[in-house]
């Protein structure tokens, strides 16, 4: 009983989190806030302080919480898997497979490859974290997940096996309106007409950008910058601007009436990769999906 309360009270902090509301947390986990506030308390209590800085209009971790809340998480995530696991003893093809993903590249290599692994496995669960770079690597370091996909060329951490996988050429993303559209190549000097949406400075695909136009001397100007690139898609149909990608976030079929058109003078591109833990080998269903992302590296037009 006692486990099933620690249970309950990981994820009503974890929902509090991701929602930032008490309210609407309250909402999702169909309870009172003064519930929902018990539980919280009732894991401050145990870890020695508060996890959390309540105002009238915002909730976020405190200095404690930043701490021990990606621990917290992880535990839930096993303390979850081992419950779900229980009825996975009966049988070799159970279980269930964490895969973390850069956003960007979910549409290229995710659904392939789960359609191919679901006809083999059809009784194992597989878990996508679609993350931003550093947060995929993280995931991975901490044992959240199986392996990763993601912009990892080097990162100087000896316990990460990387595999490369493809090279992704950044290209200009408008409406099938817009005249750059009917270009059959631009380069990045040609952008300075046109407002340009562009990925927060927080991003790596920003930062690898300005990078290599440094290099070059040249530098791209934005009018309007986002978190998300789906962001970005909305503003692009609106006729509020064009933007830079990776060529594979183009490929999604909701993307259809976009255009996606190369940039030369330089070709800039990100190196995606497949990472895993060199110490822990992956279970055999997670090599089967491994396997099958590696295959789409394959079928990749610019291979490492």
């Amino acid at each position: 009983m006692g486990i099933n309360f620690e249970i309950l009270d990981l994820r009503a902090l974890m929902v509090v989190l991701d929602l930032r509301s008490f309210g609407l947390a309250a909402a999702r986990l169909n309870m009172s806030q003064p519930a929902l506030s018990r539980r919280i308390q009732r894991l401050e209590e145990r870890l020695g302080g508060p996890l959390l800085e309540r105002t009238t209009r915002h909730v976020a971790p405190s200095p404690l919480g930043q701490q021990v809340l990606p621990l917290l998480r992880r535990a839930l995530n096993e303390m979850e898997n081992a419950l779900e696991g229980v009825e996975d003893l009966g049988g070799p093809d159970r279980g269930w497979v964490v895969v973390a993903c850069l956003q960007t590249a979910v549409p290229y290599f995710i659904p392939p490859a789960l359609a191919a692994f679901r006809v083999t496995h059809p009784r194992v669960r597989v878990r996508i974290l679609d993350m931003t770079a550093q947060e995929a690597l993280q995931s991975v370091t901490r044992g959240e997940a199986d392996f990763a996909i993601t912009v990892a060329a080097a990162t100087g951490d000896a316990e990460l096996a990387v595999q490369p996988l493809l090279k992704d050429p950044f290209v200009l993303a408008c409406d099938a309106t817009h005249a750059l559209a009917r270009c059959g190549r631009l380069t990045w000097r040609e952008l300075a007409d046109h407002p340009v949406i562009l990925a927060a400075r927080t991003s790596v695909h920003r930062t690898m950008i300005q990078d290599a136009l440094a290099r070059t001397g040249l530098r791209l100007s934005w009018t309007y910058e986002v978190l998300h690139m789906s962001s970005a898609f909305h503003l692009i149909r609106a006729g509020l601007g064009v933007s830079v990608l990776p060529r594979i976030a183009m490929m999604s079929a909701s993307q259809e009436n976009l255009r996606a058109v190369p940039l030369v003078d330089p070709v800039i591109h990100r190196s995606l990769s497949l990472v895993q833990r060199s110490s822990r080998p992956l279970s055999p269903a997670a090599e089967q999906l491994a396997a099958l992302v590696r295959q789409r590296r394959d079928g990749g037009d610019e291979q490492i």
